[in-house]
């Protein structure tokens, strides 16, 4: 494979396509050379820790008005000409507009090659040299070095096992059951939500509540298997893991294991977490995210929100909330802006179902969902969903 010493890459709001092609063996580059502006200093820094990180050497070239073709021409002009020696390779796949167009000229020019990574299929073709063949990128990049390449500072990976086999039979019961329990699945999140203290204890219920049928079944089931008890007119958790799991960490833990399952069948799944916790700046503070479950295919960024809204308690049955799925919807569509681009694809999966002005929401903002009855089909929708790249379910 025809491959050059150095890669420059131009950088403004693409991070994956400059990524990939130098952590490909085949592919890999000795020294990538960064070309930003001013304000991109940090998309650079971010790039240039994932890269150091492997082993390639970062250096840099600033230009100052990324918006001017006729001056990032010149600023390429004096670059080449005080690299002239070195074999570089120009990736047009980043920065802005005119900062293609002025280093493309440039390279052009001076007959140096040119290779642009395709968006959507990661695909490496070459612009100049159109007699060299082109190449799908290796994914060898993780979850981690993806997400402090599009800005986090900080990741924090979660537990990496799913449903535990002592809990396999319940999950597989509330997923069978979630259409006709929502509300008490509901409720059994409301009283894990609320006995986040020393105990593990909830509010304490009445009579009426404990009379409830489907929510008397539940708990009958989460104490069998040991997550719970009746203390007076209370819920004991047995300890965070148990109140976690009935705060819907059921769902997150179902989904992550379904994803298990898949890379079996799916090759191209070349990382897979859950519970990951990150840090960005903005303003000047950092802002703390975190993704339910998520996993990279093809070096796509794919993201699950698994819908635990908390509920507020009205009556037996009767939960209220605002906009049930909008804040859940509103969070994917931000996420995929800020941790992957337009490459970026997302999922909401809930154990109650949407109200149809949700649904029309997520198909907007292209966001896959998942909910009620719906969700014992998920797997083959997760299948579906990674087969059919650019296109909402």
């Amino acid at each position: 494979m025809f491959k050059s010493r150095v890669h420059v890459c131009l950088i403004y709001n693409t991070a994956t396509a400059n990524v990939t092609p130098a952590l490909d063996p085949e592919f890999r580059p000795e020294e990538v050379l960064l070309v930003y502006g001013p304000r991109q200093k940090h998309r650079a820094n971010c790039i240039e820790s994932v890269l150091n990180a492997t082993g390639v050497k970062v250096s840099r070239w600033q230009v100052t008005h990324i918006f001017d073709s006729e001056h990032v021409r010149d600023r390429m002009l004096q670059l080449l000409a005080k690299r002239e020696k070195d074999d570089l390779a120009l990736n047009a796949s980043g920065g802005t507009r005119p900062m293609i167009v002025g280093a493309y000229e440039v390279f052009h020019e001076l007959g140096k090659p040119i290779f642009y990574v395709h968006p959507e299929t990661d695909h490496v073709t070459w612009l100049h040299r159109k007699d060299l063949p082109g190449f799908n990128c290796a994914d060898r990049i993780k979850l981690p070095a993806f997400l402090l390449a599009h800005g986090a500072i900080q990741v924090e990976t979660g537990p990496a096992q799913g449903i535990p086999k002592n809990l396999r039979r319940l999950t597989g019961q509330l997923v069978q059951a979630s259409a006709s329990m929502g509300q008490a699945l509901a409720a059994v999140n409301w009283l894990a939500q609320n006995a986040e203290n020393p105990d593990f204890l909830s509010p304490e219920l009445d009579a009426r509540q404990l009379a409830w049928r489907e929510l008397n079944w539940l708990l009958t089931r989460f104490a069998e298997e040991r997550l719970l008890e009746i203390s007076g007119m209370r819920v004991k958790f047995r300890d965070e893991s148990a109140r976690f799991y009935a705060n819907g960490g059921w769902l997150e833990q179902h989904v992550f294991g379904l994803l298990f399952g898949l890379r079996k069948e799916f090759a191209e799944i070349q990382d897979l977490g859950r519970g990951i916790k990150f840090v960005r700046k903005a303003n000047g503070k950092s802002v703390k995210n975190e993704l339910d479950v998520a996993f990279l295919a093809n070096n796509r960024l794919y993201i699950i929100e698994c819908k635990t809204k908390r509920l507020i308690m009205q009556s037996v049955e009767r939960f209220e909330q605002d906009s049930p799925g909008a804040e859940a919807l509103y969070k994917l569509d931000t996420l995929k802006w800020l941790v992957g681009e337009n490459r970026t694809r997302a999922m909401l999966v809930s154990y109650r179902n949407l109200p149809r002005w949700d649904r029309e929401r997520a198909h907007d903002l292209g966001i896959a969902a998942c909910a009620g009855r719906l969700l014992v089909s998920l797997e083959n929708m997760l299948r579906r969903w990674i087969q059919s790249v650019g296109k909402p379910i």
